[in-house]
């Protein structure tokens, strides 16, 4: 069983890592869509729907990006509390504030796969030149809380079994195996 987990653990960071590079193309788009924008402007162009692309992607970057930053620890933390409590009061706290944060993350997947879903259901456009089917965008969006949920509740799961503070944002490399 044990075996599974660290599989399971091991999978999952992966997901968290391609998550990250999902985010990084998206923010490459970003600069490619901005470019192009500035290029077309100065040549006379016009180039419909690009900075609403540009938006889309930036969106994309930044739920992609919450998994990866989320396991790497560079989230705010309020690292002064923390380091004036003892090790319980720290387990106690890392459990409140991760239970908060699987709860609202969950929630806020839901309710975007929902607005995808929706905006299928009902072939939604998105109000610019482009009149782009705004699911298109709001999936890659709800993936990335998706994914960014799942990254929570496993940094919970791994606080209560290894009753650490510190393993929600441990490396599968740094956390010894009981």
């Amino acid at each position: 069983m044990t075996d599974f987990f660290t599989r399971l653990d091991a999978g999952l960071e992966r997901l968290y890592l391609w998550a990250g590079y999902v985010a990084a193309v998206c923010l490459v788009v970003v600069g490619l869509c901005v470019l192009g924008s500035i290029v077309a402007r100065a040549l006379g162009l016009y180039i419909a729907g690009i900075t609403e692309y540009s938006g889309y992607a930036m969106a994309a970057s930044s739920f992609f990006a919450l998994a990866h930053t989320f396991r790497a620890g560079g989230h705010i933390r309020v690292a002064l509390l923390r380091s004036r409590l003892g090790e319980n009061a720290r387990f106690w706290l890392e459990l409140w504030c991760l239970s908060v944060a699987s709860l609202m993350s969950s929630f806020l997947a839901w309710y975007l796969v929902k607005l995808a879903w929706i905006s299928w259901k009902f072939e939604e456009k998105s109000e610019g030149a482009a009149a782009t089917l705004l699911w298109y965008p709001q999936t890659l969006i709800a993936i990335g809380s998706i994914i960014f949920a799942i990254s929570v509740v496993h940094g919970l799961v791994r606080v209560i079994v290894r009753r650490d503070p510190e393993a929600a944002a441990a490396t599968p490399a740094t956390l010894s195996t009981e």
